[in-house]
């Protein structure tokens, strides 16, 4: 593109030598850079991006953009305010594509991966082509990548709606971490839809306090950011944001008057069934996902579909043909009669609500294997064993990503909240070898939840990613198992 079209209405201050006649890439990371790109400097929490200016100048950046002069460059470009030029530029270059699809945005402390994959499958069932961006990854027609982010930062994120845009996308929906709001990450984006699912305790290491968290959160839902606002009304916050909200607010619940709500939920291990009214539309339904928070993650879904223009029956209908998610409270396999369940459970709230509703189907014994990552908030950890000494018959201690700590350390914390519950535990670093020993407990009728990892196929350990992943593990210990029958 055009330099002077990339840097269209862009205020800058001064010019440090030649201008480029094109831009070829806008990034800001400097491994990233290309012959021709445009390279942004802005001091991080952690890093200055002056530190990477040789680097991006030697993967073949001609022009470097920022707020202070940093030599070095062929070009360097001095503007004064570096959110708001920055996005003009990302609008100039991407030419705007999230103006040409409809944005949904999911907010929450859990829920959000879920939400966006109901939402996803009932639009598409319907002959909506939808994007998806989220903690599994992202994903449009048929195309995958991965991300590093629950929401990608701003430079990231604008690439990927401009491939989605290409591709023929109309509706893009997108989890939206706390940490991606209070960095600004999806500034210049307004949303079509902005679905709240719930706020629990969680990143308290990067908040501070939970009034801080909730509060990043709920800043969101306000008439700049959103035509539509979905709101989970059983949740205090949610309440709140109902509360205060100018625009058009609907609202889903099961225990509170809702515009979406559901009743006479039976849950069993093949799914729910339970009789609800979508925004007057009554019916009965039965999902493949198991939990009553997938039953609100249902309703969530559901009155959003309704409000982007499907028909309430065809929604529902295709609701009903909604697989499992990815490492979301996904049945794995069964072996000694025991059933095996994989979940990404890694705050309190999410740990909590996935035992519940194992709990209560489980015939027999319930185990349940876990970690806590490593150089986040340590303040889950103890109330996390004292959840699984609660609802789970007993308990394997293990790794989960230690990062830079101490493992042992971690487990220990862990231990201190099983043993608070009077819990039975067992304590086995190697998270393979842990599953191993809690695959030869079960019996007939035993339920085991490996919680924490969810789909992801890494432990990261010092700073280096090992493959590792449970559903793999726990496969090839049915096969050898089966082998041996």
């Amino acid at each position: 593109m055009k330099t002077n079209e990339v840097l269209k209405d862009v205020k800058i201050i001064k010019i440090h030598g030649a201008l480029p006649g094109e831009i070829t890439a806008v990034c800001d990371d400097s491994k990233k850079t290309v012959k021709g790109s445009l390279f942004f400097v802005r001091k991080g929490n952690n890093s200055d991006g002056a530190d990477y200016v040789a680097e991006a100048v030697g993967n073949g950046a001609s022009a470097v953009i920022g707020e202070k002069y940093v030599s070095g460059a062929p070009c360097f470009i001095e503007i004064k305010d570096f959110e708001e030029e920055s996005l003009k530029i990302l609008n100039n270059f991407y030419q705007s594509p999230q103006k040409k699809m409809k944005m949904i945005g999911v907010v929450g402390t859990n829920g959000k991966t879920s939400v966006c994959h109901i939402l996803s499958a009932i639009l598409s069932a319907n002959g909506i082509k939808t994007g998806r961006i989220g903690t599994i990854g992202v994903f449009y027609g048929d195309k995958r990548e991965n991300s590093d982010l629950t929401t990608p930062g701003r430079f990231e994120l604008f690439r990927l709606l401009k491939k989605m845009c290409d591709d023929g996308v109309k509706m893009v929906i997108s989890e939206i971490s706390a940490h991606a709001i209070a960095q600004g990450r999806t500034a210049g984006i307004f949303f079509e839809e902005l679905i709240f699912t719930n706020c629990t305790e969680d990143h308290l290491d990067y908040f501070k306090s939970f009034d801080e968290y909730s509060e990043v959160k709920r800043s969101v839902f306000n008439e700049k950011n959103a035509e539509f606002m979905i709101v989970n009304a059983d949740d205090p916050l949610g309440e709140r944001i109902i509360k205060e909200s100018k625009k058009r607010v609907f609202s889903y619940g099961i225990y509170n008057p809702s515009d979406t709500f559901a009743v006479n939920i039976e849950e069993s291990f093949s799914g729910v069934k339970f009789a609800l009214n979508v925004m007057d539309f009554v019916s009965i339904t039965e999902i493949k996902l198991i939990g009553e928070y997938n039953v609100y993650n249902s309703l969530a879904a559901l009155t959003a579909a309704v409000l982007l223009g499907v028909n309430a029956f065809r929604a529902v209908c295709a609701l009903e043909t909604v697989k499992p998610i990815e490492g979301r409270c996904e049945f794995l396999t069964e072996i000694n009669g025991g059933k095996i369940f994989l979940d990404y459970a890694h705050t309190p709230d999410g740990l909590f609500k996935t035992l519940s509703a194992l709990r209560k189907i489980c015939l027999g014994k319930l185990f349940c294997l876990f970690g806590c990552g490593g150089n986040r908030e340590k303040e889950k950890r103890s109330k996390m064993g004292e959840i699984s000494a609660e609802l789970a018959d007993f308990t394997v201690i293990t790794d989960d990503n230690p990062r830079f700590e101490n493992a042992e350390d971690i487990r220990k914390e862990i231990e201190k909240g099983v043993l608070k519950g009077d819990g039975k535990f067992v304590n086995i670093g190697d998270r393979k070898s842990a599953v191993n020993f809690a695959i030869k407990l079960l019996r007939r009728g035993d339920v085991l939840l490996l919680a924490g990892k969810g789909a992801e196929k890494y432990q990261e350990i010092r700073g280096v990613k090992y493959e590792f992943s449970d559903a793999a593990e726990v496969m090839k210990i049915a096969a050898e198992t089966e082998g041996t029958n």
